[in-house]
């Protein structure tokens, strides 16, 4: 079974259900029927690492061993056969399997604070349902790297077909989805478990180091309609394209179905929290993303007051903050850089992409007019320890603060990737974000803040 990939026709469905959406107040939650698309869409691709499964004797991963499935009709002609499980809801195969005994507490409990998660029993279910699908790949007897996707979930792959992975290495090769495979799984859902499909690729990256060599990704978005007036306002939703149960990320674009919309880059679309700002003749509104919520199958919005918000979107004003920098435990707070344009980075020590951008940073830093201009690192998912070693070998030379349990400020601002980054004006709203390198250059040299 394909998805409708046709906007205008999806939309229609919805419209009637949709209608009463009209009048609603501020504070008052929708909640939107979705429906689910197949590919991309507006949302930038993003894959995840097939990883193998770890053995028992690997300290990093010996915990997940038990929870492993037993897997038959792997090919006998395959050399170095690599078994992966790919989780598509990693709340609901971790509250299983410890409700199961396969996860002992200790570890139940450290999944629960890394992910700052705690567990609602009622969307989850304690009997075991296919959270997951199986990969299997190895080298086939023409030498060939071959996988094979347990498509109909059943752990076994006598009945699968072999495939040679497309090798990822252009924008068009992982976006093009003509050898997906619909695969099936559970979903817990108003209280029972439901059987449901979606779209599957792999690809090949020969570039990558050989843990990572295989990827995958769900390519499926939603979309719904919300009225303002006599007017529908289509919304994509971004349901994670490599964890797709929209816990992370339920990011929302607005869909002009008269023309083609451009694509969003990752991580660039309105995030949970964040705020959907819809006019119409006239009529301005205002809605919260609450999130894709999969128990009930519907996006959830909630209608804001028009007046000053903070929020990390583009245009908006950021909320002010108040800590200690780092090193000196000085307090630093907004009110220190009233009148200057701020270029808040958050960063960490374990993220490389982060550590090797410092260098441009630097030089852009002696570059730029201090009467004019300000940074300040925010550093995120790291140790005290490291950050003061970090800070010995590597000098920087402006304020850094270090987000706790205490000043929360990576929860705070809602910050999921690294590094990330707001260039904030002189009134204290977001002029750009997610700025880099050259990138950031260019935008400081276009508003002419560099001496």
């Amino acid at each position: 079974m394909k998805y409708s990939v046709i906007i205008q026709l999806i939309f229609c469905g919805c419209i009637l259900g949709c209608a009463s959406n009209t009048d609603e107040q501020e504070d008052e939650i929708l909640q939107l029927p979705i429906t689910f698309v197949e590919g991309f869409g507006p949302f930038a691709y993003d894959y995840g690492a097939v990883i193998a499964e770890h053995s028992p004797d690997d300290p990093s991963g010996a915990a997940w061993v038990k929870t492993y499935k037993s897997i038959e009709g792997i090919p006998k002609q395959w050399k170095n056969v690599t078994k992966s499980m790919v989780v598509i809801n990693w709340y609901q195969l971790v509250y299983q399997n410890f409700h199961q005994g396969n996860i002992n507490s200790s570890f139940y409990k450290s999944q629960q604070e890394g992910w700052n998660w705690t567990p609602d029993e009622k969307r989850l279910s304690k009997e075991p349902i296919r959270s997951y699908v199986y990969v299997i790949s190895g080298i086939d007897q023409s030498g060939k790297l071959s996988v094979m996707i347990d498509t109909n979930n059943n752990c076994d792959f006598s009945d699968e077909k072999a495939f040679h992975p497309k090798i990822g290495s252009s924008r068009e090769a992982m976006r093009d989805l003509q050898d997906s495979q619909e695969i099936e799984y559970d979903i817990y859902q108003e209280g029972r478990v439901v059987t449901t499909r979606m779209p599957m690729v792999v690809r090949y990256l020969p570039h990558q180091p050989k843990k990572y060599q295989l990827a995958y990704s769900f390519p499926r978005y939603a979309s719904t309609v919300i009225m303002i007036g006599n007017t529908q306002k289509n919304l994509a939703i971004n349901l994670g394209f490599s964890s797709p149960s929209g816990h992370e990320v339920s990011e929302l674009a607005l869909i002009d179905s008269t023309k083609e919309t451009k694509e969003i880059k990752l991580d660039d679309g309105i995030k949970v929290g964040e705020y959907v700002d819809l006019e119409v003749n006239g009529e301005k509104r205002r809605f919260q993303n609450l999130g894709y919520d999969e128990y009930y199958g519907v996006l959830r919005l909630k209608g804001e007051s028009l007046k000053n918000v903070y929020s990390t979107q583009q245009g908006y004003k950021f909320k002010p903050f108040a800590s200690q920098e780092f090193s000196s435990g000085k307090p630093v707070s907004m009110n220190d850089y009233k009148g200057k344009y701020l270029y808040v980075d958050f960063w960490g020590t374990w993220c490389k992409p982060c550590v090797e951008d410092i260098p441009k940073l630097r030089s852009l830093y002696q570059k730029v007019d201090k009467d004019r201009v300000e940074f300040l690192g925010i550093v995120g998912q790291d140790s005290q320890e490291r950050l003061t070693n970090f800070l010995k070998k590597n000098p920087i030379g402006w304020p850094q603060l270090f987000s706790d349990s205490t000043n929360k400020l990576v929860e705070t601002y809602n910050i999921k990737g690294y590094p990330s980054s707001f260039l904030i004006g002189p009134d204290g709203a977001i002029v750009d974000k997610n700025l880099h390198g050259e990138m950031l250059e260019a935008k400081f040299i276009e508003m002419e803040l560099l001496k």
